[in-house]
């Protein structure tokens, strides 16, 4: 064999390794088609951390990112004993959107903390919003955040009340009006308004 030959066939196994190696990269399940991989997994570690700050920075980062498989792991942190990590994971559940959060989010609407409350209306608010929304009603959604606009905390009740507008399903509607007859915050009043104003556009 020749130097030039040998040198041929060096270069056609390098030639073949990098195109196996681009064909990797851009893969459906590679780094570059699925560039959320790296960030989750990084992320995932440090929510393991025996820090509660780089736990709660990761439970927030997770959110974010928006990779389903971060959910489990969220909905496990929403037993974390630190307060907010669990705030984090709660709003994180809301913005990635996946369904197995629903019930494990509403028991915070009734958490002792004002914070957590409304963490857990406004992720309920965006649960909500599913493409499919008006065929089937995401009713435990609505049962819950209907109930949780008479909360005694006008930032946890404007959180509700915009969540349910933003939903615009109209279940919401009397509920809504019976607010705005009883409260005594113009605030209030106005964020009512503007969710009927939101539920009776998406039903037209």
């Amino acid at each position: 064999m020749t130097r030039e030959t040998v040198g041929s066939a060096s270069n056609l196994s390098l030639k073949q390794k990098a195109d196996k190696f681009i064909k990797w990269l851009l893969h459906s399940d590679g780094p570059v088609r699925n560039w959320r991989y790296i960030p989750s997994h990084l992320l995932l570690r440090k929510l393991k951390s025996e820090s509660a700050e780089m736990r709660a920075y990761a439970a927030e980062g997770l959110g974010g990112v928006g990779d389903a498989y971060a959910v489990a792991p969220l909905i496990n942190a929403l037993d974390d004993n630190n307060s907010t990590v669990r705030r984090f994971a709660i709003s994180s559940l809301g913005h990635i959107g996946d369904v197995r959060a629903i019930e494990v989010i509403i028991p915070f609407l009734q958490d002792e903390e004002a914070d957590m409350r409304c963490a857990a209306a406004v992720a309920l608010g965006e649960l909500g919003l599913s493409e499919d929304r008006f065929s089937t009603p995401p009713v435990q959604i609505i049962e819950a955040l209907i109930n949780t606009i008479t909360d005694t905390d006008r930032g946890v009740c404007s959180a509700a009340v915009v969540a349910l507008g933003r939903i615009g399903n109209s279940q919401a509607i009397s509920a809504l009006n019976a607010l705005a007859e009883s409260t005594d915050s113009e605030w209030i009043r106005r964020y009512i308004s503007e969710a009927l104003h939101q539920i009776e556009e998406q039903n037209a």
